[in-house]
């Protein structure tokens, strides 16, 4: 365990100037973020005021203190809470909030319905379930979304934080070329993501944050895509999406083949696609949005008759998670976040499709600079698989 003791100052000041007493850590990103390390079952809290407290299971108890102690906290005390069941998990995180209101009261003031308020991060890996019952059994808690606290503090990335990315999108890269290898007429999709995931766990990669999506013909159009059920066909495109993980920290490559000489139509869509990606990076600047960056879209394939196929969304932020703020085809208002020098932005997240045809798109992680986007791991654009 590496206590991040900067990270968790940083963070209890956002507390302070949002007005909350607690951060309620429930997922894998935020305790990876905060701790160094992660579990199974990340739990923490992590008060306004005072030092965090891990939440475990009984037989964990040991190996954690041995590690807060070699990380210069408590090796007992407050700082761990362990537990044998689940209930008695509920009953001493209630007990210890309760006397957090008492003693703290509700910096900054409470929240509109009078209570003292804990945030939490409302997410796609946040368990509503585990929301849900932390509402009911907390009644005097009003629970409320943690982005105004995380958010400023993980949108831009440290040196380490982008080594780690950089690491993750080359290792993508290791999977691409194994994917281009398949890419021959008869293949499966489910073949060709086995593959890719082989090599690039051989190569480092400890996981993807989504599944792996490898889509043939007309299955180009999905905007996330899947494994297509249909082997590989000549004359076919194809769009392999690879999401490597480098000690929590995500990467993301998609590329787009076709098997074989390109028709006037694919060879259009492909032009067009990678017509769009300089613009948008000389135009990824901090305090561009990713509406400006959508509208610089919307030209470029404008002069090429293709407008109305565009789906805006050309970008969005990641990290310890596969989609971070902004994530504007998921929450409208990122829209209009501005982005920051130091953030980890992708280009190429929406897919350039032509229902009842088929789909290009081109994916890659960007790092924002005041020259424009810089590419953590640059991998090629070779769209055309020979067939020999």
């Amino acid at each position: 365990m590496n206590i991040r003791h900067d990270r968790l100052a940083r963070v209890q000041a956002r507390l302070r100037e949002e007005g909350l007493i607690a951060l309620m850590v429930l997922t894998h990103d935020d305790y990876r973020y905060l701790f160094g390390e992660d579990r199974f079952q990340p739990r923490a809290l992590v008060p306004v005021e005072g030092p965090p407290t891990i939440i475990a299971f009984t037989g964990e108890e040991p190996e954690i203190r041995a590690s807060l102690a070699e990380a210069g906290g408590s090796a007992s005390g407050g700082e761990v809470l362990v537990f044998g069941s689940v209930g008695g998990q509920i009953h001493d995180v209630v007990g210890m909030l309760r006397d957090l209101v008492e003693r703290l009261g509700a910096p900054g003031g409470r929240g509109p319905g009078g209570k003292a308020r804990v945030g939490v991060q409302m997410w796609f890996e946040t368990p509503a379930f585990l929301v849900d019952m932390f509402r009911k059994v907390n009644p005097e808690i009003e629970v409320v979304s943690s982005d105004p606290v995380m958010d400023p503090l993980r949108m831009v990335k440290d040196a380490g934080e982008l080594a780690l990315m950089t690491e993750a999108q080359r290792i993508a890269g290791v999977g691409m070329d194994r994917a281009r290898r398949l890419l021959r007429p008869g293949v499966t999709a489910s073949e060709v993501a086995a593959e890719a995931e082989y090599a690039m766990r051989r190569a480092g990669a400890e996981g993807t944050s989504t599944p792996i999506f490898v889509t043939f013909g007309i299955d180009t159009c999905m905007l996330h895509g899947r494994l297509s059920a249909d082997p590989l066909r000549a004359g076919e495109l194809a769009i392999v999406d690879l999401t490597p993980r480098v000690e929590g920290y995500c990467a993301n490559l998609a590329r787009t083949f076709v098997v074989g000489p390109p028709d006037a139509g694919q060879r259009r869509l492909l032009e067009a696609y990678a017509g769009l990606i300089p613009p948008v990076r000389e135009a990824m600047r901090p305090g561009a949005t990713v509406a400006g960056l959508d509208a610089v879209v919307a030209r470029v394939l404008g002069d090429r008759g293709l407008a109305e196929h565009h789906v805006a969304g050309i970008g969005h932020g990641l990290g310890l998670r596969f989609e971070e703020t902004p994530a504007s085809t998921i929450i409208p208002g990122h829209r209009h976040v501005p982005l920051r020098e130091g953030m980890a932005m992708t280009i190429g997240h929406t897919v350039l499709a032509v229902p009842g045809f088929g789909g290009v798109r081109h994916e890659d992680v960007y790092r924002v600079t005041a020259e424009g986007a810089t590419p953590l791991a640059p991998y090629p654009i070779e769209p055309v698989i020979e067939l020999g």
